[in-house]
């Protein structure tokens, strides 16, 4: 009786959508003045969603999306977009969350032809799918909301300086599926920027104000609850001329001031940086240059960029002096066409937290690009000798990268390769190592394709027992004309920042022993299938499945998420015969609960249609 009922309503849907949809018509002028194009779709169904975290929930449901596009005047004049939906999932969409999201994006431009253009933007989406993600493993389901709103305007007078502004602000909130817990985040920014050319000098300059907010709950690694507020004001000037001979010179001031507040604990530092160098070609094979710089609280510029990362809880500085500076001369020079020779001397002292680091270094390199037995050869490499005065040492250095593209009979090839060892790190305290390496392959089997691939790294402080961060990762696929299938796998490990939205790699350069890492640990997995067996008709099923491990200290936690979905659509004239399924299984050791299991299902129909 059920299914009985469920087919008349379905049917009886298909024909009201036929039946009343509105005639395909042109664009629309209302007034002399305005033009407007509507188009979209509109849906009904059975859906239902059986929960461990809720009650369960299943009846009938309408749902759409729509696009309103337009001008008035001119698109040059005022130009606008408006595009609302309404309970779209990817059970009865291409909208990828698993639970019902409702939402509007929009946006305008005006004077947009003239000298004085200007934007505004707005979005708001409810009940939406995002992402909780630990780098190189698949990631984990969030449920939330979000808000942004932007808005600016520029002025390009002739003879007068360029200027532009814009205000840009928005908030969130999610819940990470499997821990029952809630989190917020709120920013907003400020920016103006100024561009002057006189007498062959160009200048610029502006002030970027930022500032955010958030609360982060005990998840994932079982840190405290705790409110985060942070905010950076940067002022930047700069100034370059193009000189004979192809040359040019520059200099370039910014300030940069941050503040950090969380658990009591505040920070605030500000570092001043100047930059400077001088590029001339002697010659047409020949090119030099030279460089300086000087930061007045390096302690401080690697604080700040800890905190650009979004990281709950970034190093504390102290108080004692720190500085930066550093000079470096370089040429290029042509030896042949695809072969090109360079060399360099730099020397560079810091002052980070009371002690004191100095470096002087020497390197060449060879850079050749040539076609080589039928394919495209490139490879680079760098060597360094790097003296340290304060630990009374040197150490040699290397960098070195090679990438082959051919093609071999049916096979299509490219790799590359690299490796490097007692590469200078940003703190001259440090050195990094490590490799990479990737592979693709594709080839025509009869009337599919089949493609390939493997990629793999690995990167470690010289100085430090810290653990090394790696991935790996492997591809397959197979696609022809209505079928297609893929299947993927990796691995990674490492340490990283807690942020708001999952874990991310520790900055090039911020020394690890400063700052609160996360160590984690995981791999994923995952295949897909898609299939077109007839006109009209598509099917596509994927399955992911990862299982990993956090830990912050004494706190580990044992993660695993698997989700399953399985989407079909069948057009028949305008009208679209759409059937899903979603199933998801996540959860958190640390959360004390059992793994969150939601699965929502959905069929009915929908039509487009373009009413003017």
């Amino acid at each position: 009786m059920l299914l009985r009922s469920l087919a008349r309503a379905i049917g009886l849907t298909a024909a009201v959508l036929m039946f009343f949809a509105p005639p395909h018509r042109a664009q629309v002028p209302l007034g002399s003045e305005t033009q407007v194009n509507l188009d979209g779709s509109i849906s009904g169904g059975y859906s239902s969603s059986m929960t461990n975290e809720g009650p369960d929930g299943h009846g009938f449901t309408f749902g759409g999306a729509g696009n309103l596009a337009g001008s008035f005047h001119s698109p040059q004049f005022l130009s606008f977009n408006v595009s609302p939906f309404f309970n779209q999932s990817r059970n009865n969409s291409t909208y990828q969350s698993i639970t019902d999201s409702s939402g509007m994006t929009a946006g305008a431009n005006i004077f947009g032809g003239s000298r004085f253009p200007g934007y505004v933007n707005y979005a708001k989406i409810y009940n939406s799918e995002s992402i909780y993600s630990l780098p190189g493993i698949a990631n984990y389901a969030t449920n939330g909301n979000s808000q942004t709103f932007g808005v600016g305007w520029s002025a390009n007078l002739k003879d007068l300086p360029s200027l532009a502004f814009g205000y840009q602000q928005g908030s969130s909130d999610y819940s990470l599926y499997g821990t029952q817990q809630f989190s917020l985040a709120n920013f907003h920014s400020l920016f103006g920027t100024a561009n002057y050319t006189v007498d062959r000098f160009h200048l610029s300059g502006g002030i970027r104000h930022s500032k955010a907010n958030s609360f982060l709950p005990q998840i994932v690694v079982g840190q405290l609850a705790q409110k985060v507020n942070s905010d950076n004001t940067v002022y930047t000037l700069n100034m370059s001329r193009a000189l004979d001979r192809e040359g040019s010179t520059w200099v370039n001031f910014t300030r940069a001031s941050t503040g950090y507040d969380s658990l009591g604990l505040n920070s605030s530092q500000t570092a001043d940086i100047v930059t400077g160098g001088l590029a001339l070609r002697p010659t047409g094979r020949l090119t030099t240059q030279f460089s300086a710089d000087y930061n007045d609280n390096f302690a401080g510029s690697i604080f700040q960029t800890v905190v650009g990362t979004g990281a709950t809880a970034p190093l504390s500085v102290t108080e004692a002096p720190s500085h930066s500076w550093g000079v470096l001369g370089s040429a290029q020079y042509t030896v042949m066409q695809g072969l090109y020779a360079s060399g360099s001397i730099s020397h560079r002292q810091q002052l980070f937290l009371g002690e004191s680091f100095d470096s002087t270094a020497y390197a060449g390199s060879l850079n050749y690009g040539h076609n080589l037995l039928g394919g495209q050869f490139t490879a680079a490499a760098n060597v360094s000798h790097n003296s340290y005065g304060f630990r009374s040492g040197s150490m040699l250095g290397l960098l070195t990268n090679v990438i082959y593209i051919r093609r071999f009979g049916l096979w299509n090839f490219s790799g590359s390769f690299g490796y490097s060892e007692n590469v200078q790190s940003l703190f001259i305290a440090y050195t990094t190592s490590g490799y990479g390496y990737s592979v693709s392959l594709n080839r025509r089997i009869g009337s599919l394709t089949w493609t390939g691939g493997a990629s793999a790294s690995r990167t470690l402080l010289t100085r430090l027992q810290s653990p090394t961060n790696f991935t790996q990762a492997y591809t397959t696929g197979l696609s022809g004309r209505w079928l297609s299938a893929s299947g993927a796998y990796s691995k990674s490990s490492g340490s990283g920042l807690l942020t708001p939205t999952g874990v991310v790699i520790l900055p090039p350069g911020v020394p690890p022993p400063l700052v609160m890492t996360v160590f984690y640990g995981g791999r994923s997995y995952s295949a897909s299938l898609g299939s077109s067996p007839k006109h009209g008709l598509s099917i596509t099923g994927t399955y992911v499945n990862s299982r990993s491990s956090t830990q912050n200290g004494p706190l580990a936690s044992l993660n695993k998420s698997e989700q399953a979905y399985v989407y079909m659509s069948y057009r028949f004239r305008k009208v679209y015969f759409n059937a899903g399924y979603s199933r998801l299984l996540q959860g958190f050791s640390t959360s004390g609960l059992p793994p969150a299991l939601v699965s929502t299902y959905y069929f009915g129909v929908s039509r487009w249609f373009k009413v003017f």
